[in-house]
Order: structure tokens, then sequence, then C-alpha cells
């Protein structure tokens, strides 16, 4: 090893393998993981860091922001949607094609945004495409483009997206089966959120009442559908931000019988609920809603036993407007919420210090899993020799107070979930290709510093 060179070598770190967790260092040249061990370092370096024994963990993968470019960059844009993203810990962004403009239908989409990423981004990136019943012609064209995934919606999704009724969830995981694609969806079955929307239409707007409108029973219905058609079709399916633990139940027995099935849910999920949270009214109104105590508790068994695969923020952030509409109908507000700069820290708290999870399950709940799944390992979503130099340093036992007015966000309300509470685990820095883009609260790199990645099929 001591005839190794290293552009960077990091020392003193709590190291999170895939296999083992131990104390010692990683040797980066051009960009690569080289050398990486326990104990000193016998190799040279240019540079030195001395991580003072916090946490390195693989640079974690979100599975679904949407950073809102091209339509309403006044929310959000791929230039501070990245930058907040770097300062929570995520090095690559699977950005989704639901744009209020533009959506990722077709190649000239596709270009589009690739060309402002290249200019904005400042941590790595790849693409979902859309799945709609008018655009499956052009599917195989967005694959071979990069994109990772295809995105449909089973209920309604706007004008500009075209939602996909059940004859055509079937067809369009027929078109992506046959290129060996995934197929991924919004799940929630657009006939009983008509039914029930309208049972509790005159009830006066809450939380609870969205629960009511839009179901458990509505997801799990949609889930199950989509489990038989990726039974039938041998599509690969991928159910996005998952809020029901009976839906890990289905999709554990799923894959009992051989479908090939993934899952994420949202941090979201996993620290707020209806009946606690009530109080934060439309600023904690997402689609799927939040759900009951008792499934937020449930949904964490999912969690650390490994059925939910992978974490999803759905970062969303809007603007005041948007969330407190001009003629008072609460019911007319956006859906969503920010959350890319708080997900990993709010998660190692609820996680690993305050659930025991497991360091290397929480490793291959943010990054490796997702790697493994879309194309990307072992380039990402791991800490060994020859992958990317893609980890965040996390501090496990600090104290700091999080407010969205010190986000990197373009927008930046203080009124949503978390505002104000005090922490224990941050983020101290991140580093993509070997290079700290975000280090101290302060963003190092300039945007454009983030490369696409293709995937490896």
């Amino acid at each position: 090893m001591s005839n190794v060179k290293c552009d960077l070598i990091i020392r003193n770190a709590r190291i999170v393998a895939e296999d083992t967790v131990f104390l010692g260092y990683v040797g980066i040249a051009e960009g690569k993981i080289v050398v990486m061990g326990p104990g000193e370092p016998s190799c040279q370096a240019d540079q030195l860091v001395d991580a003072q024994a916090m946490t390195m963990l693989p640079g974690a993968i979100d599975t679904h922001p949407h950073f809102f470019e091209p339509g309403a960059e006044e929310r959000e844009d791929l230039e501070h949607g990245t930058q907040a993203a770097a300062s929570g810990g995520f090095t690559t962004v699977l950005d989704m094609p639901n744009t209020p403009e533009l959506p990722v239908k077709d190649p000239a989409a596709f270009e589009w945004k690739k060309e402002r990423a290249e200019r904005k981004a400042l941590i790595d990136y790849a693409f979902w495409g859309a799945a709609t019943p008018e655009n499956m012609d052009q599917f195989l064209s967005l694959h071979r483009l990069g994109c990772v995934g295809f995105k449909a919606f089973t209920v309604d999704a706007g004008p500009n997206y075209p939602f996909s009724d059940e004859y055509h969830q079937l067809k369009e995981m027929e078109k992506v089966a046959s290129f060996n694609g995934i197929f991924g969806a919004h799940a929630e079955d657009r006939t009983l959120v008509k039914g029930f929307s309208e049972e509790h239409g005159a009830e006066p707007w809450s939380l609870a009442v969205h629960d009511a409108s839009r179901p458990w029973l509505a997801e799990l219905t949609a889930i199950n559908t989509l489990l038989l058609y990726a039974e039938r079709t041998g599509c690969k399916l991928h159910i996005c931000h998952m809020s029901i633990p009976e839906g890990a139940e289905c999709i554990a027995e799923a894959r009992r019988r051989g479908v090939d099935v993934t899952v994420e849910t949202c941090a979201h999920y996993l620290t707020l609920n209806y009946q606690d949270h009530g109080y934060l009214g439309t600023f904690a109104m997402i689609n799927p809603p939040l759900r009951s105590r008792a499934r937020m508790e449930k949904l964490w068994d999912y969690v650390l036993d490994g059925t939910i695969d992978y974490l999803g923020t759905d970062h969303a952030p809007y603007l005041q407007e948007d969330k407190i509409p001009a003629d008072g109908d609460l019911r007319k507000a956006a859906c969503g919420a920010p959350e890319i700069d708080l997900a990993i820290p709010l998660l190692l708290e609820e996680g690993v210090r305050n659930r025991n999870m497991s360091l290397q399950r929480f490793a291959a709940f943010t990054a490796t899993n997702a790697a493994k799944r879309f194309g990307l390992y072992p380039r990402k979503g791991v800490l060994r020799v020859g992958s990317d130099a893609d980890f965040y340093l996390a501090d496990l036992d600090t104290s700091w107070t999080f407010s969205r007015r010190n986000s990197f966000s373009k927008s930046r309300l203080d009124k949503f979930a978390h505002e104000g509470r005090n922490l224990h685990c941050r983020v101290v820095s991140t580093w993509v290709r070997g290079k700290a883009v975000y280090r101290d609260g302060v963003i190092t790199e300039r945007p454009g510093y983030g490369c696409m990645i293709r995937p490896e099929w």
C-alpha cells in the first residue's frame, strides 16, 4: 500500500463499508477510492484531512426529488435544489419527470433538462422518464438516452401529465419490460380517491380529513393492481413514496412469488402523522397523505427489516401562496413539502439513535440499494476500492437547530415540519468524486460540477 499515491486521504473516519464498520482511512485519486483500510494510512497524498472520528457514509442517493425545472423555478430549481441536497448528504439525485412544463416525455425534453443540469447541478444526477398513455412510443428512446426508469401516476397528476388507467398501466409495463426497464408508479386508486373525497367534501379540511379522503385502502388497492401487472408482464416495478405498512406486507408476499418489485418511503411518513402534527395544516399536505400514528410507527418495522428498500425524499418546496390559497379553500393547496436537506440527519436521529438501526442498514437504505436497483452500482452507493469517492461525514453526537431560513433551497419558507427542531445528528461535509461540495455550512464547488450518470444495465 505504501506505493499508492493519492490526491486526498481522509483519515480517522468511522467508515461504513458494505460488510463492516471500522475506524480508518480512505485514499482517493482522480475521483475514485483507490485504497482504504483500518488504522493509519501507509500511503502518501497531496492532501490529508482528519475526520476527527466522524462517521463516513456512502453518499446518499435520492430516488425521488422534484426540482420544478422548467415551469416553477421560483419554488425550486436544479441549482438550488442540488445545493440543498449536498447540504443534506446526497451526492446523486434521480430527478422526477413531471415538471410543470416540458415533462420528460420525449428525447427533446430529456436533452433540454440535461443541458440545464450540465450548467447548474452541483452533484451528480440522472433522470426519470415519463410514463403516460401518450408517449409509450418514446420509452425506448428515452431508455437509450439514460433514463433510469419510467414514472406513471395511477391518479390525476395535472393537465400536462396524463394519468394511466389500469389498461394503460398494463400496456406501459409491457413496453418497459420489453427492454428490461423499470416502471415506477405513484400508487393511489383514482376511483376510491374520487369517491372518498366526495364523501368527505363537506367537512372542514384538516390533515385527518385529507387522510380520510385519500385513505390507505386507495393506496393498497393501487399497489395490489400494480403487483398483479408486474407479475403478469415480468416488468421491474418500483413503488414510489409508500406511506402504509399494509403495502409493505403485500410487497413482501409478492416477492415470495417472484415479483421483481422494490419500494421507497420518505422521511415524512416515518416522522409525521395527522394525529400529532395536525397543527401543520396544509404545510404537511402531501400525497399520499400522512397516516395515523400507529401506521407511522409500524412503517419503521419494514424499514428496519429491509422490506422497504430505499429512501426517496419527494422533495417539493412550495411558496406560501401555494399552501394558503387566496380564496381560503384549503383543498386547493399544493401537495408536497421540502425534505432534501433534512431527511438524512432526521433519519439518522430517528433510525440510528432512537431505534438502533445499524449503520450498514442505514447505508443500504439511503444509498446502496438504490444504486443496485438503478444501474449505478458499484460506481455509486458504496465505499469500496474502485467506486466514486462519494460520501459524507456526519457528526452523530452534536446539537443544532434546524431552520429552512438557513437552507440552500430556492424557497426558504419556514412553516413546514421540523422547523426549530433540535437535532443530534448533522451532515458536516459532503464529497462528490473526491471533491468537497459542501463543508461546514458552505457550498464549496460551483454549479455545473455535477455529472450525468448513465445506468449500466
